[in-house]
Formats: structure tokens, sequence, C-alpha cells
């Protein structure tokens, strides 16, 4: 991907409120900045969820009952924290 199409895509996602992402690895559980959610998650490795905290009234898949999310693959919904069994995911911010 080009500098000007990683400049275009950071502009849509802070218009649609996308804000900055975190790492989310290990077995503990990931939150995101405070205000703010995960409305996207980007597998970085072959990844298996434990568990998730979903935002009150969001309607998002459970997870962890995928046997892997494969690499590259990203989710979308809201959550407010993540943890894993194993690999690893970039969460995406949006304004809470």
């Amino acid at each position: 991907m080009s500098q000007l199409e990683l400049m275009a895509a950071q502009v849509a996602l802070n218009k649609a409120g996308a804000t900055g992402s975190k790492a989310i690895t290990g077995t503990s559980a990931v939150t995101p900045a405070d205000g703010y959610y995960f409305f996207a998650l980007q597998a970085m490795a072959a990844t298996v969820v434990a568990a998730q905290g979903n935002v009150s009234g969001a309607v998002n898949a459970d997870l962890t009952t995928i046997t892997s999310i494969p690499v590259g693959a990203v989710v979308y919904g809201k959550w407010n924290s993540i943890t894993l069994t194993s690999g690893e995911m970039i969460g995406y911010y949006a304004k809470g």
C-alpha cells in the first residue's frame, strides 16, 4: 500500500470516529483507552478469543465460538474488552 493510500485510509477512519489502535497480546483482558471502544479487531496471527466484553446494547458475534480467526481477518463490532487464548490482534478505537 502506498503512503497516499495509507493517509487516505486514516482520514476515512478519523471521519468515522476511529482514532487510534492498541495491540492485543497475551492472555489478560485488554481494554481500549478511556472513552473509546474497539470497533474493529484485526488478527495479526491465527487468533483464538477466550472472552469478550460487549459494549452495552451491541449485537456482536460471539468470537469465543470461532476455532481460529485467520491472519488478516477483520471483525467489526463494539467491544470494551478482549481476552485471547492465543494469537495477536490490533484493536481499532472508535469514540464511545
